[in-house]
């Protein structure tokens, strides 16, 4: 299943509907997991994140930025060793604790009106293409839950 926010309120009114009781997950992470990796993005796209790859790579990457903040998430990018402890969730994130952490953390983004910090891997970013970016993170992860009401 395809899920595709269009507006960071739609992406918030999805993650509130999340319960322990009422969804199942498909992929490597649960639902804590995916929300706290979710947050910790969010978190560092107010607060500088060291660059996470080679600049060789940054160079590479960049100018795909459009595609990445417009249309789709790469899946197949793996989490930097330089931001991997601000990123990977551990194995015991609670559900309650965790979606909480990205409610709040989408709550200061969207509350955010200073500058924002380079993306570790795709430089700066104007506002907008920092929606973009949260966008289609958060559809990818958010992709493996299911809800079964």
């Amino acid at each position: 299943m395809t899920i595709h926010f269009r507006t960071i309120d739609e992406l918030q009114a999805f993650i509130e509907t999340i319960r322990e009781d009422n969804h199942v997950t498909l992929g490597g992470w649960t639902a804590a997991q995916n929300f706290g990796h979710l947050a910790g993005a969010f978190e560092g796209s107010m607060q500088q994140l060291p660059a996470a790859y080679p600049k060789i790579v940054r160079i590479v990457v960049r100018p795909f930025r459009s595609i990445v903040t417009k249309y789709r998430f790469p899946p197949w990018l793996p989490i930097p060793a330089a931001i991997k402890h601000r990123l990977e969730p551990p194995a015991g994130a609670l559900l309650d604790e965790q979606r909480n952490r990205l409610l709040n953390a989408i709550s200061a983004f969207k509350a955010h009106d200073s500058e924002h910090p380079s993306h570790p891997v795709l430089g700066k970013l104007t506002r907008e293409e920092w929606v973009g970016f949260h966008l289609r993170h958060s559809s990818h992860h958010l992709s493996f839950i299911r809800v079964v009401d």
